[in-house]
C-alpha cells in the first residue's frame, strides 16, 4: 500500500525547459551552442548539482576554460537561468490534494543549492514532510546512496513509496526500483501522466 509520494523537482515541479531558457538570453547559434557544451553539458553543471561548487566558481572556470570568449553571457545565464522556469501549477494541485487525502509528500532531486535558494519558498514545499536536494547532500540521483538516505531519514519503507520522476535515461527510477521504490518515468511537465500513474497504483 502506498503512502508516501516522492516527487522529482525538474520537469515535474518545476517546468525545467532548456530551450525555453536559452531562447531567454540569446538568439545566436553561436551562443546557444556555447551554453548547450560549455554550460548545460559541462562538468560543472553536475559539480554545482552534487554543491561541490558555487555559481560563482562554475562562472570563473568555465570563463577561463574559454578564454573569456563570452563572459558576461556566462555570467548573466549562471546567475539568472533559473529565474526563468516556473512552477507547474497544475501538478502542485494534484500534490495537494494527495496531502489532503492522507499521503505523505518527499522530494528528491538533484538540484544545486541556487536553484533551490529560489524556490524553496514557493506553497509546494510547506506541503512535504520531508525534502532532500542533492547539492546539500553531495550525492546525486542516479546514486543509490540518496535514494536510502531519503528513507532512512524519514524512516520509510521502500515498498511504500512511489517516486514520480521525468528522467528519460531510465535510471533514476530504474535504481528506486532497484531498493524496492514503486515508479515509472513520467512525461515531462504532465500532469496528466502523473494522474495516470497514481492510478497505476491504486493512488488517489
Amino acid at each position: 500500500m502506498i503512502k508516501n509520494i516522492i516527487f522529482d523537482l525538474g520537469n515535474v515541479i518545476i517546468n525545467y525547459n532548456q530551450n525555453h531558457i536559452i531562447d531567454c538570453f540569446t538568439n545566436n547559434e553561436d551562443e546557444i551552442k556555447y551554453i548547450y557544451d560549455e554550460i548545460f553539458h559541462a562538468p560543472e553543471w553536475a559539480l554545482m548539482d552534487l554543491g561541490t561548487i558555487t555559481n560563482e566558481q562554475a562562472i570563473e572556470i568555465i570563463n577561463k576554460r574559454n578564454n573569456f570568449k563570452y563572459e558576461k553571457l556566462t555570467q548573466d545565464f549562471l546567475n539568472e537561468w533559473y529565474k526563468k522556469q516556473s512552477i507547474n501549477r497544475d501538478i502542485v494541485q494534484i500534490a495537494k490534494t494527495l496531502k489532503n487525502n492522507g499521503y505523505n509528500l518527499y522530494v528528491l532531486s538533484n538540484m544545486a543549492n541556487a536553484t533551490y535558494e529560489y524556490f524553496k519558498d514557493d506553497k509546494f514545499f510547506s506541503l512535504c514532510t520531508g525534502i532532500v536536494i542533492s547539492a546539500q547532500e553531495h550525492i546525486k540521483k542516479p546514486d543509490e546512496k540518496i535514494y536510502r538516505l531519503l528513507l532512512a531519514r524519514y524512516n520509510l519503507n521502500a515498498e511504500e513509496c512511489l517516486f514520480i520522476d521525468d528522467d528519460d535515461s531510465g535510471k533514476n527510477y530504474e535504481t528506486a526500483n532497484k531498493i524496492g521504490i514503486n515508479g515509472r518515468r513520467i512525461i515531462p511537465n504532465q500532469a496528466e501522466d502523473v494522474k495516470k500513474l497514481l492510478l497505476e497504483y491504486s493512488v488517489k
